[in-house]
């Protein structure tokens, strides 16, 4: 009789080891679908890459991205929401007609590789751009090649991304 509980004790241990490990096995599963949908999420939509190009030709002539930066890391030609700025969506900023008419929040410029310079150095934009910038792939480019982030308001209330090279391009 001794011996039967003994074995019950043991057995339970095993099954209740068996199905933490199980459990532990499932979470990490679930946490690396969680991260790839989250990281898919900041991927450029063909519309907004599109609506992105629309205003790469309309600033690329311009803009003189040196006047931009202003000792950051990073130039803000219009933001709706960062205090600082003009809103894009009104008058006083060149190109607000169009601005208006594609629901532009915020257009940026950074370096080409901004995820590299450190979510740090963005700490006073929004969360969602320090997110969208976290998540660029930055392959190598030569010195001072640009990228011009564009925010968009979508329809239902969230904010949409897009970026594509800005500047010289030779």
């Amino acid at each position: 009789m001794k011996n039967e509980r003994g074995f019950v004790l043991a057995e339970t241990i095993v099954v209740i080891t068996v199905l933490c490990v199980i459990l532990i096995m499932l979470y990490a599963s679930y946490n690396n679908l969680l991260i790839g949908v989250k990281k898919k999420s900041f991927f450029d939509n063909t519309e907004y890459v599109y609506k992105t190009s629309v205003v790469r030709k309309y600033l690329e002539p311009k803009i003189n991205i040196s006047s931009l930066f202003q000792d950051k890391t990073y130039g803000v030609y219009c933001s709706n929401t960062l205090v600082a700025y003009d809103d894009c969506s009104s008058s006083s900023i060149d190109g607000y007609e169009l601005f208006k008419f594609l629901r532009i929040n915020a257009i940026y410029v950074t370096p080409w590789d901004a995820n590299n310079a450190g979510v740090a150095n963005y700490l006073d934009l929004e969360a969602t751009t320090q997110s969208y910038i976290k998540y660029l792939d930055a392959e190598i480019m030569p010195s001072l090649v640009y990228r011009l982030i564009v925010m968009y308001e979508a329809d239902d209330g969230h904010y949409e991304y897009a970026s594509l090279r800005f500047g010289s391009r030779g």
